[in-house]
């Protein structure tokens, strides 16, 4: 019998425990896999075209005090500027309903524009949209959930707002993208408010991705001293600021990581001491017949290796599918959910396979392989 069969043999001696040990193992390195991956996308997401020339225009001092309208025009001068908009977010209930719909307000043009690789409209949808002030634009799912259908008139209110906006569903939007998300004229909007003169922000294109680097500094030298000066920033650093924000949350991640890496080493080491305990007096047997300890000790780590690895391959293969799954939806609507386990992380995440697996059988191992073999023939457990 070779060694590797006697891996196997001793692997199977006792298929509920392997079974059960790994299957435990495996929802361990499954949770400790997403951690690891949602936290690497928190420290940097996802950038696309759409979040580095996109940029938004808010006052420095207080997001709760608008910007004067006539900033929109002032900004549509300076250099390279492809589009400018005012720009709000919504969210408000629909009907006589508790369902919360969020979205932008904005220019219609504007906002076409920032989804024009990640939404697909019929032409005559978007010519409608763009032509009706009252017009609305909705993802598919979202239609489809309500049974919506184009003409449709669709009430939205809001308490903060304390308005109600009749909208008019004129356009239906497909992608791989969150398709629950709803675009409003800001037109419409600032008359329904009464405020016409304001804005609460602007969104700005730029005409490249060069421009949009100097612009953000461009627009606040622009505003400086000014009644309201401004803040701007590409949809990416708004992003990470308020990824920033979230200090907390990564340091729970990390706090969590941390406890799922002790119950891996855990689950695995207790499982490892138990059935080194079992078979001392077998060890002692192959001692007798010429195994050196260090053949016992590898024989020992490789069942403990292929119990970590197998249960790391089914845990990646699980978390792999999950971010797939999650891939096509986007925060906001814009700002795309790619978690994913890239290979600094996956070389971590075998890492510590590795490490629980030595660890977890070095310090049984040593024990047994130093018992003496007269006193090992005669363990009983």
């Amino acid at each position: 019998m070779t060694r590797s069969h006697l891996i196997v043999k001793n692997l199977f001696r006792n298929r509920r425990r392997t079974i059960l040990t790994t299957g435990s193992l495996a929802v361990s390195m499954f949770l400790f896999t997403v951690f690891i991956a949602t936290y690497r996308y928190l420290s940097a997401p996802t950038e696309t075209e759409a979040t580095r020339r996109t940029l938004l225009v808010m006052p420095r001092a207080s997001t709760s005090v608008p910007l004067p309208l006539s900033y929109r025009q002032r900004i549509a001068r300076l250099k390279g500027v492809a589009m400018v908009s005012p720009f709000v977010t919504i969210d408000g209930m629909y009907g006589g309903t508790d369902e919360w719909l969020a979205g932008f307000a904005t220019d219609p043009e504007v906002l076409l524009k920032l989804y024009s690789g990640l939404w697909r409209i019929p032409p005559d949808q978007r010519q409608a949209f763009i032509a009706e002030k009252t017009g609305l634009i909705v993802g598919r799912k979202l239609a489809e959930k309500h049974g919506w259908k184009l003409g449709d008139h669709i009430p939205l209110r809001n308490e903060g707002w304390h308005v109600t906006l009749d909208l008019v569903l004129r356009a239906i939007y497909t992608g791989e993208v969150d398709e629950t998300f709803i675009g409003v004229h800001w037109q419409y909007l600032s008359e329904v408010w009464h405020q016409s003169d304001v804005a609460g922000a602007y969104l700005v294109i730029a005409e490249s991705d060069q421009a949009a680097a100097a612009l953000g500094k461009t627009i606040d030298d622009t505003f400086h001293n000014e009644p309201m000066e401004t803040r701007t920033m590409t949809m990416l650093q708004f992003a990470l600021d308020f990824l920033g924000r979230l200090g907390n949350v990564k340091r729970i991640l990390l706090m969590i990581s941390g406890a799922v890496l002790f119950a891996i080493l855990l689950v695995l080491a207790n499982t490892m001491a138990m059935s080194i305990r079992e078979r001392t007096s077998e060890f002692a047997i192959l001692r007798v017949l010429g195994f050196r300890t260090g053949q016992i000790q590898g024989i020992l780590a490789a069942e403990s290796l292929t119990i970590a690895l197998v249960g790391t391959a089914l845990a990646c293969a699980v978390a792999f599918g999950l971010f797939r799954l999650i891939s096509g939806y986007r925060v906001g609507g814009w700002m795309p959910i790619d978690i994913h386990l890239d290979l600094p992380g996956l070389g971590l995440v075998l890492a510590v396979a590795l490490a629980t697996s030595f660890f977890s059988t070095f310090v049984p191992a040593y024990r047994v392989s130093r018992v003496k073999i007269a006193d090992a023939v005669r363990f009983v457990g």
